[in-house]
Protein backbone atom coordinates (compact mmCIF):
# COMPACT_ATOMS: atom_id res chain seq x y z
CA UNK A 1 0.00 0.00 0.00
CA UNK A 2 1.36 3.41 -0.73
CA UNK A 3 1.12 6.79 1.07
CA UNK A 4 -1.45 7.35 -1.81
CA UNK A 5 -3.84 4.55 -0.72
CA UNK A 6 -3.73 5.14 2.75
CA UNK A 7 -6.72 7.33 5.20
CA UNK A 8 -5.88 9.61 7.90
CA UNK A 9 -7.11 9.37 11.04
CA UNK A 10 -6.92 11.31 14.88
CA UNK A 11 -6.00 9.61 18.03
CA UNK A 12 -8.63 10.37 20.16
CA UNK A 13 -9.40 9.50 23.75
CA UNK A 14 -12.05 7.38 22.62
CA UNK A 15 -9.82 5.90 19.92
CA UNK A 16 -9.12 6.62 16.03
CA UNK A 17 -11.55 9.12 14.05
CA UNK A 18 -11.19 10.04 10.56
CA UNK A 19 -9.67 12.81 9.78
CA UNK A 20 -11.41 13.54 6.30
CA UNK A 21 -14.11 12.04 4.08
CA UNK A 22 -11.69 9.22 2.42
CA UNK A 23 -11.21 8.07 5.84
CA UNK A 24 -14.84 8.06 7.00
CA UNK A 25 -15.49 6.45 3.77
CA UNK A 26 -13.09 3.61 4.10
CA UNK A 27 -13.61 3.24 7.76
CA UNK A 28 -17.84 2.89 6.81
CA UNK A 29 -17.35 0.16 4.51
CA UNK A 30 -16.06 -2.24 7.50
CA UNK A 31 -18.75 -3.59 9.44
CA UNK A 32 -18.82 -2.82 13.04
CA UNK A 33 -17.02 -5.71 15.29
CA UNK A 34 -14.90 -6.52 12.41
CA UNK A 35 -11.42 -6.98 13.43
CA UNK A 36 -8.87 -4.67 10.66
CA UNK A 37 -5.25 -4.28 10.97
CA UNK A 38 -4.08 -0.78 10.98
CA UNK A 39 -0.08 0.09 10.64
CA UNK A 40 0.04 3.31 12.69
CA UNK A 41 2.56 5.78 10.57
CA UNK A 42 2.96 9.42 11.16
CA UNK A 43 2.69 11.56 7.80
CA UNK A 44 5.62 12.77 7.00
CA UNK A 45 6.16 16.50 7.75
CA UNK A 46 7.12 18.35 4.30
CA UNK A 47 8.63 21.48 6.35
CA UNK A 48 11.05 19.38 7.64
CA UNK A 49 12.17 17.87 4.14
CA UNK A 50 12.44 21.53 3.24
CA UNK A 51 14.65 22.27 5.84
CA UNK A 52 16.86 19.48 5.03
CA UNK A 53 16.68 20.78 0.66
CA UNK A 54 17.34 24.35 3.04
CA UNK A 55 20.69 22.74 4.83
CA UNK A 56 22.06 21.14 1.01
CA UNK A 57 22.02 24.51 0.23
CA UNK A 58 23.79 25.95 2.69
CA UNK A 59 26.36 23.45 2.85
CA UNK A 60 26.85 23.74 -0.85
CA UNK A 61 27.12 27.44 -0.78
CA UNK A 62 29.72 27.33 1.99
CA UNK A 63 31.65 24.79 -0.37
CA UNK A 64 32.53 23.80 -3.39
CA UNK A 65 32.94 20.34 -3.02
CA UNK A 66 30.07 19.07 -4.42
CA UNK A 67 28.42 19.84 -7.54
CA UNK A 68 24.75 19.98 -6.62
CA UNK A 69 22.17 18.94 -3.90
CA UNK A 70 21.90 15.49 -5.74
CA UNK A 71 25.27 14.47 -5.48
CA UNK A 72 25.57 16.30 -1.85
CA UNK A 73 22.21 14.07 -0.93
CA UNK A 74 23.85 10.92 -1.71
CA UNK A 75 26.80 11.46 -0.31
CA UNK A 76 25.26 12.18 2.76
CA UNK A 77 22.96 8.94 2.74
CA UNK A 78 26.63 7.46 2.41
CA UNK A 79 28.08 8.94 4.87
CA UNK A 80 25.21 8.35 7.67
CA UNK A 81 25.09 4.85 7.28
CA UNK A 82 21.27 5.12 4.50
CA UNK A 83 22.23 2.67 2.22
CA UNK A 84 22.22 -0.73 1.73
CA UNK A 85 25.26 -2.83 0.48
CA UNK A 86 24.58 -5.34 -3.18
CA UNK A 87 27.34 -7.44 -4.45
CA UNK A 88 27.67 -7.22 -8.32
CA UNK A 89 26.45 -10.11 -10.45
CA UNK A 90 29.45 -9.34 -13.03
CA UNK A 91 32.32 -8.57 -10.50
CA UNK A 92 31.27 -10.08 -7.01
CA UNK A 93 32.47 -6.36 -5.79
CA UNK A 94 29.97 -4.95 -2.84
CA UNK A 95 28.64 -1.87 -3.93
CA UNK A 96 26.88 1.32 -2.04
CA UNK A 97 23.50 1.87 -2.74
CA UNK A 98 22.16 5.18 -1.40
CA UNK A 99 17.98 4.84 0.09
CA UNK A 100 15.22 6.50 -1.00
CA UNK A 101 13.81 9.66 1.45
CA UNK A 102 10.92 9.54 -0.27
CA UNK A 103 7.24 10.27 1.98
CA UNK A 104 6.46 6.70 0.75
CA UNK A 105 9.97 5.10 1.99
CA UNK A 106 10.44 6.89 5.41
CA UNK A 107 8.12 7.42 7.78
CA UNK A 108 8.56 10.71 9.75
CA UNK A 109 10.53 9.39 13.10
CA UNK A 110 12.97 7.69 10.66
CA UNK A 111 13.35 11.44 8.80
CA UNK A 112 13.80 12.99 12.33
CA UNK A 113 16.44 10.18 13.27
CA UNK A 114 18.50 10.48 9.92
CA UNK A 115 17.91 14.42 9.66
CA UNK A 116 19.78 14.85 13.39
CA UNK A 117 22.58 12.11 11.88
CA UNK A 118 22.71 14.63 8.46
CA UNK A 119 23.18 18.06 10.23
CA UNK A 120 25.92 16.51 12.79
CA UNK A 121 27.92 15.28 9.66
CA UNK A 122 27.55 18.47 7.52
CA UNK A 123 28.10 20.75 10.99
CA UNK A 124 31.51 18.60 11.25
CA UNK A 125 32.68 18.84 7.84
CA UNK A 126 31.43 22.55 8.01
CA UNK A 127 33.95 23.13 11.16
CA UNK A 128 30.57 24.69 12.98
CA UNK A 129 28.29 23.67 15.76
CA UNK A 130 25.06 22.02 14.82
CA UNK A 131 23.45 24.91 16.53
CA UNK A 132 24.76 27.22 14.35
CA UNK A 133 24.48 25.52 11.58
CA UNK A 134 20.65 24.90 12.30
CA UNK A 135 20.32 28.37 12.87
CA UNK A 136 21.75 29.32 9.20
CA UNK A 137 19.21 27.17 8.00
CA UNK A 138 16.24 28.18 9.99
CA UNK A 139 17.30 32.02 8.44
CA UNK A 140 17.62 30.42 5.12
CA UNK A 141 13.94 29.50 5.47
CA UNK A 142 12.83 32.20 6.77
CA UNK A 143 14.41 34.22 3.91
CA UNK A 144 12.83 32.10 1.15
CA UNK A 145 9.50 32.44 2.78
CA UNK A 146 9.87 36.17 2.69
CA UNK A 147 10.91 36.36 -0.81
CA UNK A 148 8.04 34.15 -1.72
Amino acid sequence: MSDLDARAFIRRPQGFVPADIMAEDAMNKVAIGSTVLLTVRRPRNPKHHRKLFALLNVTLEQTDRWADSTVLLEDLKLATGLFETRVSALSGMPYPVPASISFAAMSQERFEAWYAKAIQALSEHLGVDVEALNAEVNGALAEHARAA
